[in-house]
């Protein structure tokens, strides 16, 4: 078996396309039309990777950079996305927001996820940003949803008690939930429309002249992210 991790090329589109509609199959197999694959990729290319197995584009992790967030703040995936228009990427932001993960249902297993993940992160640290933030759907809470709450279902996650795909997955790579967000992802049936909101911290980040400068003069930085700047994944936008 051959596997390649790179960075995503509009050629991708035909199999990326695929892979996505077999991915979200469980939500009506929606997929980024092409027009939206192109501008992401003219905006922040080297943000966006894929996995090739053999020659076939299998999995992907698509992702824009932001200004500072609230790790508290409400958002949906429609605001962060710019209304799926990506408009909301700022190259001078310090925040790597991803807003996508997808693996072919035929090639779970293969640890793809995890490798999408370290590209992400070798791209956080690369470009010395602050974090990597995401809202991470929770698919398996649809069969708890009538027993628990969204956060004691998230609390039984994170202690290991329930297996959530996503979500376990997540944690397994070092990302800490911060808070939950509702009304996230419109149609998410599995989740009920509940997202976690995630957070990788890049150690290694060296604050910027600008950051230093307000340290200096007593400027509180310590909060990581300030306000959301609105300045995806799916054929309906």
């Amino acid at each position: 078996m051959s596997l390649i991790i790179r960075n995503l090329s509009i050629n991708d589109y035909d199999q990326l396309k695929d892979t996505m509609v077999e991915s979200y199959s469980a939500i009506g197999g929606q997929y980024w039309r092409k027009e939206r694959i192109q501008k992401l990729l003219h905006l922040f290319p080297e943000g966006q990777f894929c996995i090739e197995v053999d020659g076939r584009v299998v999995a992907a992790a698509l992702a824009i950079i932001v200004n500072r967030v609230d790790c508290g703040e409400q958002h949906t995936y429609e605001q962060v996305t710019g209304h799926y228009s990506f408009d909301t990427h700022d190259p001078a932001g310090s925040i790597l927001y991803g807003i996508d993960v997808f693996v072919h249902p035929n090639f779970r297993g293969l640890r793809l996820g995890r490798r999408l993940y370290d590209a992400r992160k070798n791209c956080c640290r690369r470009l010395n940003l602050r974090a990597i933030v995401a809202g991470g759907r929770i698919p398996a809470y649809c069969r708890y949803a009538e027993q628990l709450s969204p956060q004691h279902y998230i609390d039984k996650v994170i202690q290991k008690e329930i297996y959530d795909p996503t979500l376990s997955f997540q944690l397994a790579n070092g990302f800490r939930v911060t808070c939950i967000l509702t009304n996230y992802l419109k149609g998410d049936t599995e989740s009920k429309e509940y997202a976690t909101l995630l957070e990788w911290k890049n150690v290694g980040y060296k604050p910027t002249r600008a950051e230093l400068k307000h340290k200096e003069t007593g400027v509180k930085t310590d909060r990581l992210y300030g306000p959301l700047t609105i300045s995806p994944s799916f054929a309906a936008a």
